[in-house]
Order: structure tokens, then sequence, then C-alpha cells
């Protein structure tokens, strides 16, 4: 056991720091950036030694865009004093039809095109798979920071997912992780609902 436990330390230390950044994502804490950037990095090294590619590179991707979400969330809580700053940025917000659509859309362009250079430029073991979870990924890290309420739908489809796809890799507590992203992402958009505005 202990053995194992230093075999597999760094994708444990990830496993903890990720639960710990979806439950204060759930609180809407802008520290959920901080401990989501040390999270990511740590998944960086654990899905490119596993040879899962484009999640090593969307967990990069994670670590630059986790600068700029605590960056948008430190500044809307900054606005948030001032009578004449107030936007729907500063709350939970929901898109209307067309712009979901397009978001959509685009995260499926995004799959389709990591997938083919997956299939084509890697040895990657499941191009197909990992490039539809990092295409919409990355679309759903990006409505977060910009606090869009249905980034939670996106996020439930997408751990779902990766809870066999990690499994079959032998990262078995990646996969519990994302079992239990599942859960709380289910819990997070009910909190999310509570507070949601239309946007304008």
């Amino acid at each position: 056991m202990t053995d194992f436990l230093l075999k597999n330390w760094i994708e444990i230390f990830a496993v903890i720091t990720g639960l710990l950044y979806v439950y204060l994502q759930i609180k809407q804490n802008k520290t959920m950036w901080i401990v989501g950037f040390i999270s990511s990095a740590m998944f960086v090294y654990v899905f490119f030694n596993s040879q899962i590619y484009a999640q090593s590179i969307i967990y990069a991707y994670y670590v630059v865009i986790s600068v700029y979400g605590f960056w948008k969330w430190h500044t809307a809580n900054g606005a948030r004093r001032t009578a004449r700053s107030r936007s729907h940025h500063l709350s939970p917000f929901a898109l209307r039809l067309l712009p979901l659509i397009r978001v959509v859309a685009i995260s499926i362009i995004l799959s389709a095109i990591i997938g083919y250079i997956l299939t084509n430029f890697t040895d990657s073991t499941i191009p197909v798979f990992d490039g539809l979870v990092a295409g919409f990924s990355i679309v759903a890290t990006w409505m977060v920071t910009q606090k869009i309420i249905q980034h939670w739908y996106f996020w439930i489809g997408i751990n779902l997912f990766c809870v066999p796809l990690y499994f079959s890799q032998e990262l078995y507590f990646t996969a519990f992780m994302f079992l239990v992203y599942f859960i709380m992402s289910i819990i997070g958009l009910k909190e999310w609902k509570k507070m949601t505005t239309k946007q304008p």
C-alpha cells in the first residue's frame, strides 16, 4: 500500500485539490482559481504520463485560464462595490437559446478538430473520446469565468463521461474524482440556480 501511494502521490494530490476546487466553485469563492491552478498543474503530468495527451493540454489550458478566471472574478467583486459598475457578470446568469446553441456548436467543432489531430498525429489510445472531453471542457471552463450557469450542464455530462474513460486507463483515483465531480456538479447547478439572473 505504501509503495502504491508513493507511486501515485501526484495523482492523489491532484484529486484532493481538484475536489476542493469544485467545492469552492459551488460557493463562488474566487480562491477556487488558485486551487485550480495547482491541481491543473499536477494533472498535466498525470495525463501526459498516461498518454491522454488532449487532457494534458487541456489542463495546461486550465493553468492559464485560472489566472484569467481569478482576475475576472476579483475585478467583478471590486466592481460590485461601486454603484455604477454592476453588470450581469457579477452573479450567475443564463444564456439565451441562440447564444447557447453557438456555444454548443463551438464545443463540437473543437472536439472534432482535437480528435482529428490526436487520431492522425499522436499515439493516443483514446483519441475520439479524449477529443470530445477536451473540446467541451475548453468551452465549459470559459463559461465558468463568465459565471454562465449552463456550464454546470456541460460538466455534468463531461464528468459522467470521464468516469469510465479514466478507469479504463487505470487512473482509479481520477475516475473516482470525476464520479464525485458528477455529484458535485448537480449540487452546484442547484446552488447557482438560486442566484441566477436573466441575460439582458
